[in-house]
């Protein structure tokens, strides 16, 4: 029975000694901490697409007036770049030649108002109040210290 309370005693002492311990320990902390979250806006764009239409003015050539003009086109070309250069002015001046005929054989077409319609990109944003860091802010034996960090 006396080792019992012996036995007691040890752990109440124990005990006593661990809180006046955490107490004094307690008393000499004389700073207070303050943490703040901070936050930033992020813009978030999201691409969509619209169709737009509207009416103009277009030319109508039909295939053969402008294939036609084109062949003739280069025939005449190769012809005068033939004339200006004897040995490498044939290609050229056909390619050339086909071009101009093809824009000349779709100017020949009718102009009409027609409805033309387009497919346009555009973006739409979002924006959102994200998490940036923080912010711990403490007085430390009268000097006063702020240290920014990112909570894991």
């Amino acid at each position: 029975m006396m080792k019992e309370k012996v036995k007691r005693f040890g752990w109440f002492m124990a005990g006593f000694l661990f809180m006046m311990g955490t107490y004094a320990m307690a008393g000499t902390i004389t700073h207070s901490a303050v943490i703040k979250d901070n936050y930033r806006e992020v813009v978030y764009l999201q691409p969509y697409s619209v169709e737009v239409c509207q009416n103009q003015q277009v030319t109508i050539g039909n295939s053969a007036d402008i294939a036609n003009s084109a062949f003739w086109g280069a025939i005449f070309g190769a012809v005068v770049g033939d004339a200006i250069d004897d040995e490498h002015g044939k290609v050229p001046g056909a390619v050339i030649g086909a071009l101009i005929g093809a824009e000349e054989g779709q100017n020949q077409g009718a102009t009409t108002t027609a409805m033309v319609c387009k497919t346009e990109t555009r973006k739409k944003s979002t924006a959102s109040n994200e998490y940036s860091h923080s912010t711990i802010t403490f007085d430390y034996e009268g000097s006063y210290y702020e240290i920014d960090f990112i909570k894991r």
